[in-house]
């Protein structure tokens, strides 16, 4: 039987004190899946610089307890007193949270059984974090070492196509990531069509064939599921905006915009709240969060949320605002139209793919139609919030389930992972399902 070799290089180096960016926590869900998995079946290990390091399924459990622990948040003194002068309602928003909270971490069976040893056959190396994966040669020796398969996990072309929006150099490593999957994958992963389709393209000019690529959408956490919006009793709406503030979020559209509705507004400004740690090359956008007056009690910065304060504070929102100038998926849309929350967003493919008809979609160099449309939703007379509420009654949410079923569908078909039958302890992360599922078809 085929072993699933999980690559958790980013989780077993990862500083406890920095809040979990979105593949942090994709990494973080696929921990906990192989670790519902049978223990014969799966085994982990890390990456640093060219070395390999094997990580025992003990080891594995106790950095997943301590992940769990690690983030769920406390609001540290400063910042809750920073919250209180922001709305009296913030207390009552984080007690409402902590009735979730004993639900972010499904229960892991205590299962023991052999670790994978050097030369196990029909291996699959399982990648889906960017991290090493620039290093070709260490990948072809990998798969030399374990007579495996390699599956790699492709969230976007950012750092290759806008390296204007990337740390200086990384569009050499993703070069250098997209060229081993190129010529090393059995099958790429990505999380949407938008990114397959610009992974073929980067191989069609390279004039090389692309290995086999697969859509498997990104799911979202059962809590945000069978969640209703609610009012939060403040005479003034919410907006929220969740991503890493960095410059290809556009966060400086709407701290514009915010403090032209301050002087327009004042007291009856709406609030807007940005969830998110400070990223890089952020001076501009920083030196406005502290140093601006007028944003002071309109505008709250959030570094980190767990999943459950996140869902009380979108149930509150009037929208969500989301105005990228480029994203390879969009999670955040999707979990906001799960609990209900109307969307405004830039008109970027990737949107449009995860959205469907359901947003609105706006240019996110358009600042009018962005001021003209936050003005309209914070109305409670909005035709156009209305008409999105509507539109929202239709829509199909993704899930971990249907997207764990797809992945072994492609490492069945692509890296010769022998499939077993489904059963509760082999469970996805929020639902019973291994095998099955159709693949997307990805067009030339």
């Amino acid at each position: 039987m085929a072993k699933i070799l999980l690559d958790i290089s980013r989780l077993s180096g990862r500083d406890p004190d920095r809040p979990p960016s979105g593949i942090d926590r994709m990494e973080y869900t696929y921990l906990c899946h192989f670790l519902n998995q049978p223990a014969p079946r799966i085994g982990f290990f890390s990456i640093r610089g060219n070395s390999f390091r094997r990580i025992t399924r003990d080891d594995a459990l106790a950095l997943r307890d301590k992940i769990a622990a690690d983030w769920v948040d406390r609001v540290d003194p400063e910042l809750h007193r920073r919250l209180r002068r922001f709305s009296p309602l913030m207390d009552r928003f984080i007690r409402a949270s902590e009735r979730l909270m004993g639900e972010r971490i499904d229960p892991v069976p205590a299962v023991r059984g052999r670790i994978f040893k050097r030369g196990t056959p029909s291996s699959v190396l399982l990648s889906v974090s960017h991290g090493g994966i620039d290093k070709t040669g260490l990948w072809a020796g990998l798969k030399e070492r374990f007579n495996a398969g390699l599956a790699v996990f492709l969230h976007d072309l950012i750092p290759y196509h806008h390296p204007e929006f990337a740390r200086a150099g990384e569009d050499r490593r993703h070069f250098a990531r997209l060229e081993t999957m190129m010529s090393t994958a059995d099958v790429v992963l990505t999380n949407s069509l938008v990114t397959a389709r610009e992974f073929k393209a980067f191989c069609a000019q390279a004039h090389q064939p692309p290995p086999p690529v697969r859509v498997l959408p990104l799911g979202i956490s059962p809590l945000f599921l069978g969640q209703q919006p609610t009012t939060h009793d403040e005479d003034v709406p919410w907006f929220i905006m969740v991503g890493t503030i960095e410059p290809r979020k556009n966060h400086n559209l709407l701290l514009a915009l915010w403090r032209r509705l301050r002087e327009q507004l004042g007291r009856k400004t709406p609030k807007l709240i940005l969830v998110g740690r400070r990223g890089w090359e952020t001076e501009s956008t920083e030196r406005i969060l502290d140093r601006c007056l007028a944003l002071r009690d309109c505008v709250v910065e959030l570094p980190s949320l767990s999943d459950p304060q996140l869902v009380e504070l979108l149930r509150r929102s009037n929208a969500l605002l989301f105005p990228s100038f480029v994203e390879g998926y969009g999670l955040p849309i999707a979990e906001a139209l799960a609990v209900g929350v109307p969307v405004l967003c830039s008109d970027i493919p990737a949107f449009r793919e995860v959205g469907g008809d359901i947003p609105d979609f706006i240019d996110p160099l358009d600042g009018p139609s962005w001021m003209r449309a936050i003005l309209d939703y914070s109305s409670p007379d909005s035709i156009a919030r209305t008409a999105q509420l509507e539109r929202l009654k239709a829509y199909q949410p993704p899930t971990w389930a249907r997207h764990f079923a797809l992945l072994e569908t492609s490492l069945v078909r692509y890296c010769s992972l022998e499939a077993i039958p489904a059963t509760t302890e082999a469970g996805a992360v929020n639902g019973p399902s291994l095998t099955g599922g159709t693949l997307p078809v990805i067009p030339d």
